[in-house]
């Protein structure tokens, strides 16, 4: 595992004195919000109190009018309408939240999802045959489609017409559709620009009730949706996000639905106690296993079902996918870490494994812990009729789309952004493929890519921790990329009992110094410092973050250790 590199984020002084003053914070506090863009009175109220008053109008994105109008004008038709969704959280949520929303509405509509193994990423013709063999005249796509040209133009020669709600980037280029709803695409001013392919269609369901003046709350009552699909798909937790992220976890703690009880309760999680951690670590997951292992069409037809019995079926279905996706997860990675540790004495600057009887599913997960261990651009490969398929994960700065785009040559297709991207290529076509993903690596990979980095956002000792202090830090939720969740550092700690490893890889330490209180402190995967807190008389460095620790109906503050150091006090 790399050595993680201490950096105390910097910030101008005045701004934080200003902003002390302004809203009556400390000074940790103060640099916390100035690291988030919070500058000012009016920024630090939209943070503590998101509400949805503060969205964008609809309206406001590129071809919404037209949409809106299109969908509307199905409704009043009759026209069967068909959601064509994307297999991850993200396009299986969107899904879910249309199809309720339109039988709300009364509509004749049903759902398709590609299977990953048959189908792929993306909108297929075998979707658009699907569609036009149920008499469908209108297509949704949620999650993807800005990418579909030829499926979209498939479409409409058969009479069907297309609106894309996707988030993704697009080129000069898109597809030619009834309307392309997307707020990243070139000529769309939308304001905000990171909304989730859930939050997409969302914003096209707030559209159709305001030009059909119907109450607002049909679709805000899927927000537990919206939510689910910010927290999972990694996007910023920022601006028009974090307030749908913030209302719809409140809307699942105190009314939930009938499918997220079901859901929660399986995995043995408290909706009253729902988080964006908790979306993402133990929600997410489980819905992703289907796309994964076996087909997310379940996972619809779990979030859309009022019926128990049948909820109950499908969610321990999900809880069965998720263990055998675990068992997968360990194992694959397991081999994946010997096969690199192997390789990178020849290869340096990447890592590129392959093994045909690797599962499509959990590729994506593998590559990613991969690069946590080794720190460079990863990319792993499986088998599929004949063809390799992989995942390609990078290092933060590093562009590992535009790395690929130089190795085309070698390669059948690919996709993707600068953190993630897929590929496919030929059996026969692997070794000059890895050398000139090497090569391109090793050019362009610095030493500043390679070193991870642990940002604190400003120094905060043991003591200065105060009840005042701790209600403001549980307000900074919800948190997600863009919004972490504060990382102050502390010197000269010092251990007050022993040290325990836990399940031989986390440690848990009790802390202090000679002015604080004791602090329990969690280090999840730090147990490669054991070695060093087996000696209570060493003081020590930590950075942490500070969480409540619920045990037995005990509630109490507790340290999560991101990482520690002899002092250097």
């Amino acid at each position: 595992m790399k050595q993680l590199t201490w950096q105390l984020l910097a910030a101008d002084p005045e701004k934080v004195q200003a902003l002390m003053r302004a809203i009556n914070v400390s000074e940790p506090i103060a640099r916390a919000l100035y690291h988030r863009g919070i500058f000012s009175y009016e920024d630090a109220k939209q943070f503590f109190c998101p509400s949805l008053e503060y969205l964008h109008s609809p309206f406001q994105m590129q071809d919404m009018h037209k949409a809106a109008m299109r969908l509307s004008q199905a409704l009043d038709r009759g026209e069967r309408i068909m959601i064509y969704g994307d297999y991850d959280v993200d396009g299986t949520t969107g899904t879910s939240l249309l199809l309720l929303f339109l039988r709300e509405l009364g509509a004749d509509v049903m759902f398709y999802i590609n299977d990953r193994f048959k189908e792929g990423y993306g909108v297929a013709r075998s979707g658009i045959d699907y569609a036009h063999q149920h008499g469908v005249s209108l297509i949704i796509s949620v999650d993807c489609g800005i990418s579909a040209f030829e499926p979209v133009q498939y479409s409409q020669s058969l009479g069907i017409d297309f609106i894309i709600c996707d988030h993704h980037e697009s080129g000069t280029q898109i597809p030619c559709a009834f309307a392309v709803l997307d707020p990243k695409r070139p000529d769309c001013n939308y304001p905000f620009k990171e909304l989730s392919g859930c939050g997409v269609a969302l914003k096209l369901a707030q559209a159709v009730c305001l030009l059909r003046g119907l109450d607002i709350d049909i679709a805000y009552q899927y927000l537990d949706l919206v939510a689910l699909a910010i927290a999972a798909d990694i996007v910023p937790a920022v601006q028009e996000n974090r307030i749908l992220l913030a209302e719809g976890i409140k809307r699942a703690q105190a009314n939930p639905r009938l499918p997220l009880v079901v859901l929660a309760e399986e995995a043995g999680l408290s909706l009253s106690q729902l988080s964006s951690s908790s979306a993402v670590f133990t929600l997410a997951p489980r819905i992703n296993a289907a796309g994964r292992l076996d087909h997310a069409r379940q996972v619809v037809e779990l979030l859309t079902t009022s019926d128990s019995a049948l909820a109950e079926q499908l969610a321990h279905s999900l809880e069965e996918l998720n263990e055998e996706r675990r068992d997968l997860d360990k194992q694959i990675t397991q081999e994946a870490l010997e096969e690199a540790s192997r390789l990178l004495m020849t290869y340096p600057s990447s890592v590129v494994l392959y093994k045909p009887d690797w599962h499509l599913g959990v590729i994506g997960i593998v590559a990613s812990r991969i690069v946590e261990h080794f720190y460079v651009p990863t990319i792993i490969l499986t088998e599929v009729n004949g063809v390799l398929k992989g995942s390609a994960r990078s290092v933060p700065g590093f562009d590992i789309y535009h790395a690929i785009s130089e190795c085309r040559s070698h390669l059948i297709q690919f996709g993707g952004h600068a953190a993630a991207a897929g590929l496919s290529l030929k059996i026969e076509s692997l070794d000059s493929f890895r050398s000139a993903f090497e090569q391109v690596c090793a050019a362009h990979l610095t030493l500043e890519h390679r070193t991870p980095k642990l940002k604190i956002d400003a120094e905060l000792a043991l003591e200065q921790i105060t009840p005042n202090l701790l209600k403001v830090i549980k307000r900074f939720e919800p948190c997600g990329p863009g919004n972490l969740h504060p990382v102050f550092i502390a010197r000269g700690v010092k251990q007050t009992s022993e040290a325990r490893l836990l399940h031989e890889k986390h440690l848990k330490l009790h802390l202090a110094t000679l002015q604080s209180p004791v602090y329990g402190a969690i280090g999840f995967n730090l147990s490669h410092h054991y070695e060093l807190v087996q000696n209570r008389d060493i003081a020590l460095d930590i950075v942490y973050s500070i969480e409540e620790n619920t045990y037995n109906g005990n509630t109490t503050t507790q340290l999560r250790l991101r990482d520690l150091r002899p002092s250097s006090a």
